[in-house]
């Protein structure tokens, strides 16, 4: 089944511009989507759904937020589920330290990107060296876990790159957000952040405000210089 992404590329002067089209998965036959870039609107997919491409993928074009996220506990993420690693953290909160959570669903949901969705991160079998090695780009809270599926938003972010490019053209988060880019709000931290976590203290609560705030704890903050608001 296929998604037609299509994006036209308009000039600030008027309707006439550039159209480019991508084909991609979806769980809807016949979904269209169209993101303008410039003052037209956007008709969102109705029903499809985004894939996941891997933190690696935003590298190319983030290069300081990849480098930072790495320092992060959320890029480590997945590693704090093997044996023997943050001994003391899991003794604290009744945890086995002993204990291989890196199959645990209930750990897997909030220490990957994706799990649980379609293209996002499954347990792969442990004698298959290429479901390991794709599982591995989903493997911690990626960039897609807080911005949601990239696969679609990536190809729309290269078109409106060319047209910035060429006239200076620039995007509002609107159209990013027809193509599965996620806004980040509090919601967005507290499905993992809250006290259905063993390690929650409610002395610890998130502060939302404070966590994006803090580029150690998630990644640097750069200027969009493409984006309009």
């Amino acid at each position: 089944m296929k998604l037609r992404i299509t994006v036209l590329l308009i000039g600030l002067g008027g309707a006439t511009g550039l159209l480019f089209q991508f084909g991609g998965s979806s769980a809807v036959a016949g979904d269209e989507m169209t993101v303008a870039v410039g003052s037209l609107a956007m008709v969102p997919v109705a029903g499809a759904e985004h894939e996941y491409v891997g933190s690696k993928k935003c590298k190319m074009c983030h290069k300081d937020q990849f480098k930072s996220w790495e320092t992060t506990t959320h890029a480590k993420a997945f590693e704090i589920l093997k044996p023997g690693e943050r001994k003391e953290a899991k003794e604290k909160h009744g945890l086995d330290p002993a204990k291989d959570y890196t199959t645990d669903a209930s750990c897997l949901a909030c220490h990957t990107t994706g799990f649980g969705k379609k293209s996002g991160y499954a347990i792969p079998d442990a004698a298959d060296e290429k479901a390991v090695k794709k599982m591995a780009t989903l493997g911690g809270a990626g960039c897609e876990s807080c911005h949601g599926p990239g696969k679609d938003y990536n190809k729309v972010k290269k078109a409106i790159k060319k047209t910035f490019k060429a006239d200076g053209t620039k995007y509002k988060f609107e159209q990013l957000a027809a193509a599965g880019m996620i806004k980040i709000e509090a919601s967005t931290c507290t499905c993992c952040h809250n006290d259905k976590s063993p390690t929650f203290a409610e002395s610890k609560a998130l502060d939302f405000e404070k966590m994006t705030a803090d580029e150690k704890a998630i990644h640097a903050h750069k200027e969009l210089k493409m984006r309009e608001d």
